[in-house]
Protein backbone atom coordinates (compact mmCIF):
# COMPACT_ATOMS: atom_id res chain seq x y z
CA UNK A 1 0.00 0.00 0.00
CA UNK A 2 1.42 3.42 -0.98
CA UNK A 3 0.49 6.75 0.55
CA UNK A 4 0.97 10.24 -0.91
CA UNK A 5 2.59 11.77 2.17
CA UNK A 6 5.33 11.22 4.73
CA UNK A 7 3.85 10.81 8.22
CA UNK A 8 5.24 12.51 11.32
CA UNK A 9 5.87 9.17 12.97
CA UNK A 10 5.46 5.52 12.11
CA UNK A 11 5.68 2.23 13.99
CA UNK A 12 8.26 0.27 11.97
CA UNK A 13 6.93 -3.12 13.10
CA UNK A 14 3.34 -2.43 12.08
CA UNK A 15 4.44 -0.70 8.87
CA UNK A 16 6.62 -3.71 7.97
CA UNK A 17 3.73 -6.11 8.64
CA UNK A 18 1.56 -4.11 6.22
CA UNK A 19 4.43 -3.46 3.75
CA UNK A 20 3.63 0.27 3.79
CA UNK A 21 5.27 2.75 1.43
CA UNK A 22 5.15 6.48 2.11
CA UNK A 23 6.00 8.97 -0.64
CA UNK A 24 5.74 12.73 -0.58
CA UNK A 25 7.07 16.05 0.63
CA UNK A 26 8.38 16.58 4.14
CA UNK A 27 7.60 19.66 6.20
CA UNK A 28 10.95 21.40 6.80
CA UNK A 29 9.82 23.27 9.93
CA UNK A 30 10.87 20.55 12.43
CA UNK A 31 14.26 20.01 10.76
CA UNK A 32 16.13 22.49 12.97
CA UNK A 33 19.64 21.03 12.51
CA UNK A 34 19.34 21.01 8.72
CA UNK A 35 17.85 24.52 8.70
CA UNK A 36 20.87 25.76 10.69
CA UNK A 37 23.18 24.48 7.93
CA UNK A 38 21.12 26.05 5.15
CA UNK A 39 21.70 29.64 4.05
CA UNK A 40 18.16 30.93 4.21
CA UNK A 41 14.91 29.01 4.05
CA UNK A 42 15.15 25.23 4.24
CA UNK A 43 14.23 24.73 0.60
CA UNK A 44 12.27 21.64 -0.36
CA UNK A 45 12.57 18.04 0.76
CA UNK A 46 10.72 14.98 -0.45
CA UNK A 47 11.18 11.34 0.32
CA UNK A 48 10.13 7.74 0.06
CA UNK A 49 10.03 5.22 2.91
CA UNK A 50 9.30 1.56 2.27
CA UNK A 51 8.82 -0.92 5.11
CA UNK A 52 9.13 -4.69 4.80
CA UNK A 53 10.42 -7.79 6.57
CA UNK A 54 13.78 -9.44 5.87
CA UNK A 55 14.51 -13.20 5.73
CA UNK A 56 14.80 -13.35 9.54
CA UNK A 57 11.49 -11.55 10.03
CA UNK A 58 13.01 -8.26 11.20
CA UNK A 59 11.43 -4.94 10.24
CA UNK A 60 13.37 -3.13 7.50
CA UNK A 61 13.07 0.42 6.26
CA UNK A 62 14.45 1.47 2.88
CA UNK A 63 14.51 5.20 2.41
CA UNK A 64 15.29 7.79 -0.22
CA UNK A 65 15.21 11.57 0.26
CA UNK A 66 15.84 14.42 -2.15
CA UNK A 67 16.54 17.98 -1.11
CA UNK A 68 17.14 21.34 -2.70
CA UNK A 69 18.77 23.62 -0.14
CA UNK A 70 20.39 27.04 -0.27
CA UNK A 71 23.99 26.63 0.94
CA UNK A 72 26.87 29.03 1.44
CA UNK A 73 29.78 28.28 -0.90
CA UNK A 74 32.93 27.88 1.16
CA UNK A 75 35.11 29.06 -1.71
CA UNK A 76 33.44 32.32 -2.78
CA UNK A 77 30.94 32.95 0.07
CA UNK A 78 27.97 33.20 -2.31
CA UNK A 79 24.67 31.40 -1.69
CA UNK A 80 23.77 28.72 -4.23
CA UNK A 81 21.01 26.13 -4.56
CA UNK A 82 22.36 22.62 -3.94
CA UNK A 83 20.39 19.57 -5.04
CA UNK A 84 21.33 16.24 -3.46
CA UNK A 85 19.87 12.96 -2.26
CA UNK A 86 20.36 10.25 0.36
CA UNK A 87 19.56 6.53 0.26
CA UNK A 88 19.55 4.23 3.26
CA UNK A 89 18.44 0.86 4.56
CA UNK A 90 17.89 0.18 8.25
CA UNK A 91 17.07 -3.04 10.02
CA UNK A 92 15.16 -2.67 13.29
CA UNK A 93 16.16 -4.98 16.12
CA UNK A 94 14.67 -5.49 19.57
CA UNK A 95 17.78 -6.56 21.49
CA UNK A 96 21.18 -4.98 21.97
CA UNK A 97 22.81 -8.34 21.19
CA UNK A 98 21.19 -8.40 17.73
CA UNK A 99 22.21 -4.78 17.20
CA UNK A 100 25.85 -5.47 18.07
CA UNK A 101 25.97 -8.64 15.96
CA UNK A 102 24.60 -6.92 12.85
CA UNK A 103 26.66 -3.75 13.40
CA UNK A 104 29.84 -5.87 13.44
CA UNK A 105 28.81 -7.21 10.02
CA UNK A 106 28.50 -3.65 8.69
CA UNK A 107 24.71 -3.59 8.55
CA UNK A 108 22.94 -0.32 9.40
CA UNK A 109 20.80 -1.29 12.37
CA UNK A 110 18.53 0.58 14.71
CA UNK A 111 17.70 -0.61 18.21
CA UNK A 112 14.24 0.84 18.42
CA UNK A 113 10.99 0.23 20.21
CA UNK A 114 7.87 2.26 19.53
CA UNK A 115 7.07 4.98 17.01
CA UNK A 116 9.83 6.32 14.79
CA UNK A 117 10.10 10.07 14.15
CA UNK A 118 10.26 10.25 10.34
CA UNK A 119 11.58 13.82 10.27
CA UNK A 120 14.54 12.85 12.49
CA UNK A 121 15.49 9.93 10.25
CA UNK A 122 15.28 11.96 7.03
CA UNK A 123 17.14 14.89 8.60
CA UNK A 124 19.99 12.65 9.83
CA UNK A 125 20.40 10.98 6.47
CA UNK A 126 20.38 14.28 4.55
CA UNK A 127 22.91 15.79 6.95
CA UNK A 128 25.20 12.84 6.32
CA UNK A 129 24.82 13.38 2.56
CA UNK A 130 25.75 17.08 2.72
CA UNK A 131 29.30 17.96 1.68
CA UNK A 132 31.66 19.02 4.50
CA UNK A 133 32.59 22.21 2.62
CA UNK A 134 29.84 23.10 0.13
CA UNK A 135 31.02 24.66 -3.14
CA UNK A 136 29.36 25.54 -6.41
CA UNK A 137 29.18 22.30 -8.42
CA UNK A 138 30.05 24.15 -11.63
CA UNK A 139 32.93 26.04 -9.98
CA UNK A 140 33.36 29.58 -8.78
CA UNK A 141 35.73 30.87 -11.49
CA UNK A 142 33.16 33.21 -13.03
CA UNK A 143 32.47 34.72 -9.62
CA UNK A 144 36.14 35.17 -8.73
CA UNK A 145 37.27 36.61 -12.08
CA UNK A 146 37.84 40.37 -12.17
CA UNK A 147 35.49 42.39 -14.32
CA UNK A 148 36.47 42.73 -17.98
CA UNK A 149 38.88 45.60 -18.58
CA UNK A 150 40.03 45.87 -14.95
CA UNK A 151 43.58 45.27 -13.86
CA UNK A 152 43.63 44.44 -10.14
CA UNK A 153 47.39 45.02 -9.78
CA UNK A 154 47.61 48.16 -11.93
CA UNK A 155 48.11 50.37 -8.89
CA UNK A 156 51.03 48.22 -7.76
CA UNK A 157 53.25 49.41 -10.63
CA UNK A 158 52.82 53.01 -9.47
CA UNK A 159 53.66 52.08 -5.89
CA UNK A 160 56.80 50.24 -7.00
CA UNK A 161 57.98 53.26 -9.02
CA UNK A 162 57.37 55.59 -6.08
CA UNK A 163 59.18 53.20 -3.71
CA UNK A 164 62.21 53.07 -6.05
CA UNK A 165 62.29 56.89 -6.22
CA UNK A 166 62.10 57.15 -2.43
CA UNK A 167 64.94 54.64 -1.99
CA UNK A 168 67.24 56.66 -4.32
CA UNK A 169 66.96 59.76 -2.15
Amino acid sequence: MESGFLPRSVDPERAADQRLVFVGPLDTAPLMRLRELAAGDAGRISGRLAFMRDEQGRAVMEGHAEALLPLLCQRCAAVFRFEFHADWRRIFVRSEADEQDLAEKGVDVCYHDGPLDVADVVEEELMLALPMAPRHPEGCESILQPAAGTHPFAGLAGLLKRDRRDNRN
